[in-house]
């Protein structure tokens, strides 16, 4: 689970000036992009036509992470500001924490997909807060959140002082969302799969609509809280055609009460996202215990990764060079002419998103374009070994130009 200082939280909650409020939503945005580059370096280092599964459904994390910057995005367009994607993704550096700071425990790498990886780094970011003598999925035993008393919150406190900021902000001015400007905003409807938690297009013109956006983000992976007595997230979706007021529910996801040994004082967790789907942490559980997560009477938190295989043959993965930039390439080289042109690649989407957020939400095309160059890119700088005659060690896709 990500930590953030509990500082930032507290001033969030008693509430700040239009400018950190501002930046607060760009922390927020900054940090959805910092998992990508570990993502998809995961991802690329799949050989093609294998391990399918556990290929669609990183992808599936990373659609979703594209979906909640788009989200926080919009929340920062609707309220006066826009993005710099060009500065956030030039900013990262990988092996390192997460932007600002957050968490400096958890040193994010970017490396092959291997067990190692799915733990220490995906299921470490995505992992949900859990409280004494609550467990999850896959664990022998609970494992509660370390707790550092007015030093640390969780990613779910952060986005939901944000939300609390927010709505002191639009009491305090009225006007805060009276010029959204909606036509400066990424309409999902048009490159996402439905997401009936979100706000309609995922366009931000109010208070709730940023409520449900929020809501939306946290359930599907960042910050996902167990606790609490809702028998459901409810709150936002939009049922048989109206729009429900959106407020962001202490506990975010509902109980299942069919589980446990008997043994154990716990309640149950979900893994739901409110989308059909499961939230991150579970997606990577699956490809790490190598089975689909399913309802289990008989297991403490009510599941267990007891369904259909999810193989992960590691033979089929890449040995990508780690937290690899185009420094590390021998100029002139083959790894060193494919991984400059996968970093320009790169570049050109970076440039091409942060026109989108930027006043031309239409340039999304081009960006959707770039995404797919990127990926045969990748594919290319694959093929370089790098390790010398003795080694199977291959090049890897740089994020970064130097280290």
């Amino acid at each position: 689970m990500l930590r953030i200082k509990q500082s930032i939280i507290n001033q969030l909650l008693k509430g700040c000036s239009l400018d950190e409020l501002k930046k607060a939503v760009t922390t927020a945005i900054a940090l959805e992009f910092s998992t990508i580059p570990p993502y998809l370096t995961g991802l690329f280092s799949i050989m093609p036509g294998s391990n399918q599964r556990a290929s669609a459904l990183i992808q599936s994390v990373v659609t979703e992470e594209m979906l909640h910057l788009t989200l926080a995005s919009n929340i920062l367009i609707a309220i006066g500001g826009n993005p710099d994607i060009v500065a956030i993704g030039r900013s990262l550096v990988y092996p390192g924490p997460l932007p600002d700071q957050i968490d400096n425990d958890l040193q994010v790498g970017l490396a092959a997909l291997s067990k190692p990886q799915l733990k220490k780094v995906f299921m470490a970011i995505e992992r949900p807060e859990t409280k004494p003598g609550e467990i999850l999925p896959g664990e022998e035993a609970p494992q509660p959140t370390p707790v550092d008393p007015g030093e640390f919150g969780s990613i779910g406190q952060f986005y939901k002082a944000l939300l609390t900021a927010l709505a002191i902000a639009n009491a305090n001015n009225p006007e805060l969302f009276s010029t959204p400007r909606l036509e400066q905003q990424l309409d999902i409807s048009k490159w996402f799969p439905p997401v009936p938690t979100a706000p309609a297009n995922g366009q931000i013109r109010n208070l709730d609509d940023a409520a449900m956006a929020i809501n939306t983000i946290i359930i599907q992976g960042e910050g996902i809280e167990t606790g609490g007595e809702s028998q459901g997230n409810l709150e936002g979706q939009r049922i048989e055609g109206k729009l429900r007021k959106a407020n962001l529910n202490e506990s975010i996801l509902p109980r299942h009460r069919h589980g446990g040994n008997g043994g154990v004082s716990v309640e149950n967790v979900s893994p739901g996202d409110g989308d059909g789907s499961y939230a991150h942490y579970f997606k990577f559980g699956e490809i790490f215990y190598g089975r689909e997560l399913m309802p289990d009477p008989e297991a403490v938190s009510g599941w267990s990764y007891n369904g259909a295989p999810v193989p992960l043959d590691e033979s089929q993965i890449y040995n990508f060079l780690p937290n690899a930039a185009v420094s590390d390439y021998l100029p002139g080289s083959s790894a060193s002419v494919a991984a400059q042109r996968f970093y320009d690649a790169y570049q050109m989407l970076l440039t091409s998103l942060n026109q989108v957020f930027n006043g031309k939400p239409a340039a999304m095309d081009r960006a959707m374009g770039l995404m797919y160059q990127l990926k045969l890119q990748a594919q290319q700088v694959a093929q370089c070994p790098v390790g010398g005659n003795a080694s199977n060690l291959m090049a890897a896709p740089p994020f970064m130009l130097i280290r």
